[in-house]
């Protein structure tokens, strides 16, 4: 059920408890008295509080507030959430505006001076997740003690999102002597821009220089070009077993494997990630990487599901507690 436009919470603040109090201690005063100027005292004194109502009112009204998550945040580490106010109101600026989190799995705030008519502002909050995986948020709140700072009016707004927060970072384990040897980049049997030599054929009019073989030209007394065969990437899977593994032993495992993938990303190799139930094909690339990082990062024990098939074209490695 969504927050009906109309709804407002409020809130004494400290000052307006002081400032009740000396109205109703001044109230009771002119009553007992009968002094006029006591009278006129509690008039100004109550007249603020009804000001003080309108006014809020006015900074909070048609002022829209939108949230901007990180591109990828990670457990640990700090983050930043951007939150977006617009004053939709055509000339009445609004004053002293606290937006801020309600409900949700993290909570963060940002304050604003003034958002004048028409203008829109965006303030920021760090946070710092401590756990991986699927985060959610319910409403965002746009608050003010404008003008006296007697009372706190918000309003809620619903702003249900998720994030997820991708693994720990923590070192990846040393790379092993066959993956130092560029283990696994070999020609394929095809044409393509490879090193090694695929067949020797004439030369064509008009075909690049570079695709002359010089030694069999010379050799023939005749143009030879060469075709040379298609190099296949280092293809590597990252196999997380999560059939037996949970809580902390399942998080290190998962940490570790994140760790892997993103440093054979960044040699340059094909990376697959194989749990238990599901395998990510090998791709490379920041999306994949991103699409890699989100499957572990919603990792859970699956007692019940199938083992993982590694990819059998991949060279193997798996990530432990």
């Amino acid at each position: 059920m969504s927050t009906p436009a109309w709804k407002r919470r409020l809130k004494t603040t400290k000052l307006g408890w002081w400032f009740i109090g000396m109205t109703f201690g001044i109230g009771v005063a002119a009553i007992n008295t009968g002094n006029n100027l006591l009278f006129l005292v509690l008039g100004m004194l109550l007249a603020s509080i009804i000001v003080s109502g309108i006014l809020s009112e006015q900074s909070l009204r048609a002022v829209r507030i939108e949230r901007r998550l990180p591109a990828g945040a990670s457990a640990g580490q700090p983050a930043l959430v951007g939150l977006v106010a617009r004053n939709g109101k055509k000339r009445a600026p609004s004053f002293s505006l606290e937006l801020r989190e309600k409900g949700g799995d993290i909570q963060g705030r940002g304050f604003l001076v003034v958002l004048g008519a028409q203008q829109t502002a965006e303030v920021a909050y760090r946070f710092v997740p401590h756990r991986r995986g699927l985060h959610r948020f319910e409403q965002l709140e746009v608050a003010t003690r404008a003008p006296f700072g007697l009372f706190e009016k918000s309003r809620p707004l619903d702003a249900p999102a998720e994030m997820v927060v991708f693994p720990r970072k923590v070192p990846p384990p040393a790379a092993q002597p066959q993956a130092l040897a560029r283990e696994g980049e070999r020609p394929e049997d095809r044409i393509g821009l490879g090193l090694e030599v695929h067949s020797l054929r004439d030369h064509r009019a008009g075909e690049d220089a570079r695709t002359i073989h010089w030694k069999s030209s010379a050799r023939h007394g005749r143009l030879i070009g060469v075709d040379r065969e298609q190099e296949r990437r280092r293809r590597v899977c990252i196999v997380v077993d999560n059939r037996a593994l949970g809580g902390a032993p399942l998080d290190r495992a998962v940490e570790r494997a994140a760790a892997l993938v993103e440093r054979e990303l960044d040699a340059g190799a094909e990376v697959s990630v194989s749990v238990a139930g599901r395998r990510l094909p090998a791709g490379s690339g920041d999306t994949h990487l991103r699409e890699a990082l989100t499957l572990l990062a919603l990792l859970e024990t699956a007692p019940a599901s199938p083992p993982p098939e590694p990819d059998p074209q991949a060279s193997v490695i798996e990530a432990r507690p």
